[in-house]
This record gives structure tokens, C-alpha cells and sequence, in this order.
């Protein structure tokens, strides 16, 4: 009998730690040698939704007078028709779901990409000590080394009794689950598509909701 079950479990235990947040399809443009993925898909509180991209852009950043290349930014809307470019953290309201999937150009560690996006977040004026916010930056960092040449993914469901929920995947593969109220997905988003926090970020939002 242990013979059948330890695979079984080891199988079962194996599919877990390989489960993606987000199901992406295969498509043919590419930015920085990335693959960019036009749709995906992603279980939003019990269902299968499908996101399409809405755009993809290089975030750099300047280190000691030099911009230095570290992700290439994809964000997914579960409703395009919905999703209004010039005023696009509010519309993230009507969505069931959005996501932004980072690709690594280089490896930078946990640390550093809290940091990051703490800048980003204080730049739009979001309480860091509102608790759903520190479980968040919490994951951020305890997340590790975000692997170069691996997909970083923020996904932000809305769920059926109003709440709303942050799924934080690392470059490894592990998922946190952060839950919350109404705004929590506004405020995470607030990151690339509020207030740019330096020029980087600013042209990253460009490419993001360029038309």
C-alpha cells in the first residue's frame, strides 16, 4: 500500500508547488527576448476567467547615472471593455480581475523589490500600515531573490461577497494569499498604474497603456 500512496502524495504535493497563478498563452511578439502572452487565464474565486493583455513595457531604473534594465511588465484585464487607458486605476473598479506578470531581467532580492515598491506605493499616498498592505510588502520580502530570467505574478481577484484578494507568486513558484476590502486591488495597482514614483516607472505605465 505505501508503495501506491508516497508517489500519489509526492505527485499531488509536486502539482501544488507547480500550479501557476496565471495560465498564459503562447503568442509571437516578443520585448527584451521575453514572450509576451496576449490572454491568460486565472481561477478567480472558483471560476476559470480569462484576461487579456492590455500592454507590455520595459521597467528600468537608474543606478549611479545609468539605466539599468530589471523587468518587462505584462498587464491583464479580465474585461477590456471595460478598462478605460486614461483613467486607469479607477477602471480597475469594474473588473473581476486584473494581474501584472514581471519578467526578470536580472536577479534582485526580496528586499529590494519591497523597496521598490514601497517607494511606489508612498508616492500614491497609500497607508503602509493599513494590515493588508504589510501582509503584502511581508510576502514581498519574505518571497526571496526574484530570479533572473523567471515571471513575478500579482494577481487581484474580486470576490463574490465584495471583498478582494491579492495572490502574490514569487519567481519560485510559492503563492501568498492576501485578503481584504474594497480598494485593496487599487492600491496594490496603485504601483505601475498611479503616480509614477521615478521615470522608470513613468515610462513603463506609458508602454503599459499605450494605445
Amino acid at each position: 500500500m505505501k508503495t501506491i500512496i508516497l508517489p500519489l502524495i509526492a505527485s499531488l504535493l509536486s502539482f501544488s508547488a507547480n500550479a501557476a497563478l496565471l495560465k498564459t498563452e503562447s503568442g509571437t511578439q516578443k520585448m527584451e527576448k521575453i514572450a509576451l502572452s496576449p490572454s491568460a487565464t486565472a481561477n478567480v474565486d472558483g471560476e476559470e476567467v480569462k484576461l487579456t493583455e492590455v500592454g507590455a513595457g520595459l521597467r528600468a531604473k537608474k543606478v549611479v547615472f545609468v539605466n539599468v534594465k530589471v523587468y518587462i511588465g505584462e498587464l491583464y484585464v479580465a474585461d477590456m471593455a471595460k478598462f478605460k487607458k486614461t483613467d486607469a486605476l479607477a477602471s480597475l473598479k469594474d473588473q473581476k480581475a486584473v494581474a501584472i506578470q514581471l519578467h526578470f531581467l536580472r536577479a534582485v532580492d526580496g528586499e529590494n523589490v519591497q523597496k521598490s515598491f514601497k517607494e511606489a506605493l508612498s508616492a500614491n499616498s497609500v497607508n503602509l500600515d493599513d494590515a493588508s498592505l504589510k501582509q503584502f510588502l511581508d510576502a514581498v520580502s519574505k518571497g526571496g531573490e526574484a530570479k533572473e530570467g523567471k515571471a513575478l505574478t500579482i494577481l487581484g481577484s474580486r470576490m463574490k461577497d465584495g471583498s478582494e484578494k491579492i495572490s502574490y507568486e514569487t519567481t519560485s513558484g510559492a503563492v501568498t494569499e492576501i485578503k481584504g476590502s474594497s480598494g485593496l486591488i487599487e492600491k496594490v495597482f496603485s504601483i505601475w498604474l498611479g503616480k509614477p514614483a521615478d521615470d522608470g516607472v513613468a515610462e513603463l505605465k506609458k508602454s503599459l497603456l499605450k494605445d
